[in-house]
C-alpha cells in the first residue's frame, strides 16, 4: 500500500507544480507477475514506477502516455515488448488551468469563488497577511502572501496560466507586468482592473520598455460588457472574459444569430 501512496503523491505534486500526468496499471500479461502493477509517468518523458513495474517498458509507454495526453483521453492499450505481451490501462490527468488572482480585496473573494467552482487551480497572492491568509480563502487551493515581483519572478507560466491582477494601486500593477512581460514564457491571459486614468498611468510606465504588441495583450479594463457593478457581477465578467480566451470563443450571445429565425418556426435554419 506504501507504493501506492507515493503513486497518488506524484500525481499530486504534478497537479501543484502545473505538470500534465499518466497513470499506468497493467491490466493483463503473459507474463502473470507484472499484473496490477502501476507507474506514473509525466509529460516531460520521466517515469516514477511502483512496485513490481518492469523498467523497460518506459521508453514505449512514455510516447503513448504523450500522445494520449495530447489528445486529453485516458485509454487502454495493447503492445508487445521484448516477447511479452501487455495491456495497459493509462489515466490521464492533465493539470488543471491556473488563475493566479494578484491583490485579494474584495473583488478577489468572488472571483476566487467562481474560479474554483469553474475547476481552475486558484492561487491567490498579496503582500498584506491580513488579506493574504486561509480564514478569508478557505476554498482556495494556494494562498501565498509576498510581494508580487517575488512572486512573479518564479512562478511557472504556460498555455494554461490566467494571471489577474486587482492590486490595490497601479505600481503594482507596473511591478508585476514589467516582471511577467520580461519573462521568455508568457501565460495564456493577462488582464487588469482599473479606471482608463489608472490604466493610462500604467502603460506610460511600461510603453518604454516594451513594444506596443505586446502591452496590447494586456486585457484591460479587464471583463466583458454587461454592465457589472457588485463585486459578484465584476467576477462573472471577469471569469466569462477568461473563459473566452480559454475556450477560442467569440463571446457573443448564443442566441445572435438564431434568435431571428425563431418567428419564423426555424424554418430558414433547416432549409440550410
Amino acid at each position: 500500500m506504501k507504493y501506492l501512496q507515493e503513486l497518488l503523491y506524484m500525481l499530486k505534486k504534478a497537479t501543484t507544480e502545473y505538470k500534465d500526468a499518466c497513470l499506468v496499471t497493467i491490466t493483463n500479461s503473459s507474463d502473470a507477475s507484472t499484473i496490477g502493477s502501476k507507474a506514473v509517468f509525466f509529460e516531460n518523458g520521466d517515469c516514477f514506477p511502483g512496485n513490481g513495474f518492469p523498467l523497460f517498458l518506459e521508453d514505449s509507454l512514455s510516447g503513448k502516455c504523450l500522445a494520449l495526453l495530447n489528445k486529453g483521453k485516458s485509454r487502454a492499450v495493447v503492445f508487445d515488448e521484448d516477447g511479452v505481451n501487455f495491456e495497459c490501462f493509462i489515466d490521464v490527468y492533465p493539470s488543471p488551468s491556473h488563475l493566479i488572482i494578484a491583490g485579494a480585496g474584495h473583488v478577489c473573494e468572488p472571483v476566487a469563488k467562481l474560479g474554483c467552482m469553474l475547476g481552475f487551480y486558484v492561487t491567490v497572492i498579496d503582500d498584506r497577511p491580513e488579506f493574504a491568509n486561509t480564514e478569508r480563502f478557505p476554498d482556495v487551493d494556494k494562498v501565498v502572501c509576498e510581494s508580487f515581483l517575488r512572486y512573479f519572478k518564479n512562478v511557472p507560466l504556460t498555455c494554461k496560466t490566467y494571471i489577474l491582477l486587482l492590486t490595490r494601486g497601479h505600481r503594482f500593477d507596473v511591478l508585476s507586468l514589467q516582471e511577467l512581460l520580461g519573462r521568455d514564457s508568457q501565460p495564456a491571459y493577462i488582464g487588469m482592473i482599473g479606471s482608463r486614468r489608472r490604466i493610462s498611468g500604467v502603460f506610460e510606465q511600461l510603453k518604454e520598455e516594451f513594444p506596443v504588441e505586446r502591452l496590447s495583450q494586456i486585457y484591460t479594463p479587464v471583463g466583458l460588457d454587461i454592465g457589472a457593478e457588485t463585486p459578484e457581477e465584476i467576477a462573472v465578467s471577469i471569469m466569462a472574459e477568461i473563459l473566452k480566451v480559454k475556450n477560442g470563443r467569440s463571446g457573443e450571445s448564443i442566441s445572435k444569430d438564431i434568435r431571428k429565425l425563431a418567428p419564423l418556426g426555424f424554418r430558414e435554419l433547416e432549409k440550410k
